[in-house]
């Protein structure tokens, strides 16, 4: 599956401290032509966050430094184009799903996740991003 046309226009940042899962993501989505940057920490996805706008960020909920959870917290607290994110973890926790989709996120996946269920989830949450813009 290559990336979907609307994805091409889509700014999208990876945060996980899994070198290799994230490096194995990176090179996927960018094989099917998706544009997404990757950082191993919460603080790196914050400072990041600080300086470049992002449509979508994937975000682990277990990293080395920082709970997602928090991440998640700290990227609404900040407002500015807040960007749609989806929450990957390796466990399949209802409690850490539902604290996460009230802290603001706009979608929970299991990892590892098939690359093509991904691109759709990510096609769904920067559709959502784009009509949010538009009614502003």
């Amino acid at each position: 599956m290559d990336c979907p046309e609307l994805l091409k226009s889509c700014r999208i940042l990876l945060v996980d401290d899994e070198d290799g899962f994230r490096d194995a993501l990176l090179r996927r989505m960018r094989k099917r032509g998706v544009t997404m940057d990757g950082v191993a920490s919460g603080q790196a996805a914050l400072e990041w966050l600080a300086r470049q706008a992002v449509d979508v960020v994937i975000l682990d909920i277990q990293l080395g430094d920082m709970d997602g959870r928090d991440v998640l917290r700290e990227i609404r607290k900040a407002g500015g184009e807040d960007p749609a994110v989806i929450i990957l973890s390796g466990h399949a926790y209802t409690d850490i799903a539902l604290d996460a989709m009230r802290a603001g996120a706009s979608d929970y996946l299991l990892k590892p996740c098939p690359v093509e269920e991904l691109l759709e989830r990510i096609e769904t949450a920067f559709e959502q991003v784009l009509e949010r813009r538009a009614a502003q």
